[in-house]
């Protein structure tokens, strides 16, 4: 990628973050004209290089989270919350996520970005396991990435009633434990 447009991108990017962190500007409320403003490019670099805000968002997320994914896939696989909650503390997602408390699109969209890499992930750990399960692969990576993402939203909706350690706990309970028998 030549050097003007990744720098376009990171201005867009810094433009964006800006307004939702700093401006404390809800992401379904912002615009990419106020985006273009602030990152002082013009409309129509914006959509040379992203189709909408929010493939202007998953970029972010990917800037944001790119070390998140360098982390061995068992860790976090088998301690998420634990895990998330180290990598993040006082990191710029932190702060990103803590200004869009209130914004349910905000969160719908880092759901589906983080949903479709999540996947992948637990695909891969399912595949690494010796022993043979006799359910579909992709079922049960799609199964243990619903199990967080519905733990997470449960989180956000009940703060400081679960510890990272908690979730974790109830994590493993909900996916390794048949808790109806």
């Amino acid at each position: 990628m030549d050097l003007r447009k990744r720098r376009s991108m990171e201005w867009l990017w810094k433009a964006l973050f800006e307004l939702m962190t700093e401006k404390k500007m809800l992401f379904s409320k912002i615009t990419v004209d106020q985006i273009c403003d602030k990152a002082m490019v013009h409309r129509s670099t914006f959509y040379k290089h992203f189709e909408d805000k929010f493939r202007l968002l998953e970029y972010g997320l990917h800037q944001l989270m790119e070390r998140y994914w360098d982390t061995p896939v068992e860790k976090r696989m088998l301690e998420p919350f634990l895990w998330s909650d180290e990598f993040f503390e006082g990191s710029e997602s932190h702060k990103l996520v803590r200004s869009q408390q209130s914004d349910e699109l905000f969160f719908d969209c880092m759901t589906t970005y983080s949903m479709r890499l999540l996947k992948k992930d637990a695909l891969k750990f399912i595949e690494q396991q010796s022993k043979t399960i006799d359910i579909p692969h992709d079922l049960l990576a799609e199964f243990h990435v619903s199990a967080m993402v519905t733990l997470s939203a449960w989180a956000r909706k009940h703060l400081n009633r679960a510890s990272p350690a908690q979730l974790d706990h109830y994590f493993h309970r909900l996916v390794n434990e048949n808790i109806f028998e």
